[in-house]
């Protein structure tokens, strides 16, 4: 039987100033009480993504693209703690493996392999397409792959993800897994296709899961590195949807990997299926309309109809209402997928503690409610059809990826070290990061609409410290990720609701360490945040003069507001000076009229 909601009683101000001393103290409660929707899911989807192993990401695993003139020459060496590293028995413990240090780099004699990329900058390869180039040979890149396969993600691993109550993972796959190259495409599907099997039939020991997720295709379909191809030209889905020929690829691809699964004996463990990750907003409309309905009808035709396909949302979810798949025969088990971050621009990373979660509980919750509905826009009766998903997250609050990535690089360039290799979490950032979590796991599942079902953190482990908090293995070993519901309880019935959440928050600015520093020219800013809650830190939630005093609270005053406070001041100053002048004047005449009368 799952546990029952907690039932709070409302704390007066009294309540709250004595509750300050205590060693736990009550969260003050916004006037608010969880109430599962009906239309809720009887089970939530709930998982972790295997991103960076079948679809290298340079973030994830920054020591695979930093390669050298003696790994081009065919001299494969690897740097300390590199996670795809050869490994020997350990010496203390023949159960455990080590590192093989015989094979670590000597970065006195192998050269950083550091060319112009497509953005004109000298750097190290940035995603699949120029990592394949740079060895100029198939079979010596395909065996550096290997090793990466093959390490990168264990049975561990999943066992680990499994005790913590994750019942499905999201493995990225790319559109060349089963050697759809063509012409002069550098890409090199290696043994991918040998270990992504060996994950199933992990899976299928443990009773987990699997939903591969198409992250890359022909001509790039957003430009990122995550494509497999950055693009000089930026964030675009014209390469892919432009070219009929591509779409055409993609869709060979799927029907291909769908095909070979179920002749595997698989479709009992691949139980969804990605389309096509994080197309740009740009994207023909009617190509993507057309390729999706494709692709359902080919993943079903293949592993059957009860399987689940969900698509991205051209990072527009509300487009999608106006009658979108929501016939229930024809559309079950189908989801909208979206992927939510703080870090990608400038203005959410400064928030406070306690603006993360606002922002999370009002601007993120609202994104994930505003679709699919049967009755839009009235917004009352969820899809009968398709229904919402959060595909990514994660943790990560006030980093932006790209420049911590470029520091990373420099140093393993100059010192053959990752910088921030070894860095650890203070415990009370592992705290913030523990209520943010939770706050993001109860908006994401929106339990009281009833209009998402599935949700998978991004990512299940990264390689050295700069990225921690993207890490679930991490965070699970030290404390600060959660234990996942069992999968017919919502998660705010074991954490509260998210406002609930908003108020446990120390709001101290100590704990965020924002990077790059907020005045470094030419980085993304991002919309301005006008939100109540938000800008209010939670506290336009409280009666009239209420105030939640267990936690500092820090405003920051937006510049405009400095504007409109001098323009104020500059308004009153110029009222008082003709007030003083006019005063002037009357004193001038009445002193006239006195002389006059005397005379």
């Amino acid at each position: 039987m799952p546990p029952q909601p907690q039932q709070h009683p409302r704390l007066t101000s009294r309540d709250l100033r004595s509750s300050a001393h205590k060693k736990a103290p009550k969260p003050y409660i916004y006037n608010e009480t969880f109430v599962p929707s009906k239309h809720a899911p009887s089970k939530w989807i709930r998982g972790v993504n295997l991103g960076g192993w079948l679809v290298l990401e340079r973030y994830i695993t920054p020591y695979m693209f930093s390669v050298t003139d003696c790994h081009i020459k065919g001299d494969l060496c690897w740097f300390p703690g590199q996670l795809s590293a050869p490994t020997v028995a350990s010496s203390h413990d023949d159960k455990k493996e080590r590192q093989d240090e015989s094979r670590l780099c000597n970065t006195t004699k192998c050269m950083p392999h550091r060319i112009p990329n497509v953005f004109g900058d000298i750097d190290y390869p940035m995603d699949e397409w120029t990592l394949a180039e740079a060895f100029n040979n198939t079979s010596l890149a395909a065996e550096w792959l290997n090793h990466h396969f093959d390490k990168f993600v264990t049975r561990n691993d999943l066992v680990a993800l499994k005790q913590n109550g994750v019942t499905h993972v999201r493995v990225p796959l790319p559109h060349f897994i089963l050697s759809n190259v063509i012409d002069d495409e550098p890409w090199v599907p290696a043994d991918r296709w040998k270990y992504f099997m060996r994950l199933l039939q992990w899976c299928r020991e443990l009773d987990l899961q699997v939903w591969p997720d198409m992250h890359t295709a022909p001509g790039s379909q957003n430009g990122f590195d995550n494509s497999g191809q950055s693009l000089a030209r930026g964030s675009s889905c014209q390469g892919w949807s432009r070219h009929a020929a591509h779409v055409e690829r993609l869709v060979t691809a799927i029907g291909d990997i769908s095909r070979e699964i179920y002749k595997e004996g698989y479709e009992d463990v691949v139980t969804g299926f990605g389309l096509l990750n994080e197309p740009f907003k740009d994207c023909d409309k009617r190509v993507y309309e057309d390729f999706i309905n494709v692709g359902l009808s080919i993943v079903r035709k293949e592993l059957g109809d009860d399987t689940h396909v969900y698509i991205s949302d051209m990072f527009m979810a509300k487009n999608f209402n106006r009658g979108f798949w929501l016939n229930p025969h024809q559309y079950k088990n189908t989801y909208l997928d979206s992927h939510y971050y703080h870090v990608f621009e400038r203005v959410p990373r400064s928030l406070s503690p306690r603006q993360h979660i606002a922002f999370v509980c009002t601007n993120e919750q609202r994104d994930v409610a505003s679709c699919c509905y049967q009755d839009y826009p009235r917004k009352t009766v969820p899809s009968k059809g398709i229904h919402r998903m959060v595909g990514e997250w994660s943790v990560a609050v006030d980093t932006l990826p790209v420049a911590m990535l470029k520091y990373i690089m420099d140093t393993i360039a100059s010192t053959g070290v990752a910088a921030e290799f070894d860095r650890q979490i203070s415990p009370a950032r592992q705290e913030f990061l523990q209520h943010f979590a939770q706050a993001q796991m109860v908006a994401y599942e929106s339990a009281d609409i009833g209009t998402t079902a599935a949700w998978f953190y991004w990512n299940f482990k990264m390689e050295g410290g700069g990225f921690a908090e993207w890490d679930y293995l991490r965070g699970v070993r030290e404390g600060w990720l959660p234990r996942i519901p069992a999968p017919n309880t919502p998660s705010a019935e074991v954490f509260g609701t998210c406002y609930e959440i908003l108020f446990r928050v120390n709001d101290t600015m100590d704990i965020i360490q924002e990077y790059p520093p907020p005045n470094t020219p030419g980085i993304w800013i991002g919309a301005a945040i006008d939100d109540d809650v938000v800008v209010s830190h939670g506290q336009s939630l409280l009666p009239r003069g209420s105030r939640n005093p267990i936690y500092p609270v820090h405003h920051r005053m937006s510049p405009w507001i400095w504007v409109l406070l001098a323009a104020f001041a500059a308004f009153v100053t110029l009222r008082l000076m003709r007030w003083k002048r006019g005063r002037k004047a009357h004193y001038t005449d009445l002193d006239t009229e006195i002389s006059m009368c005397e005379d």
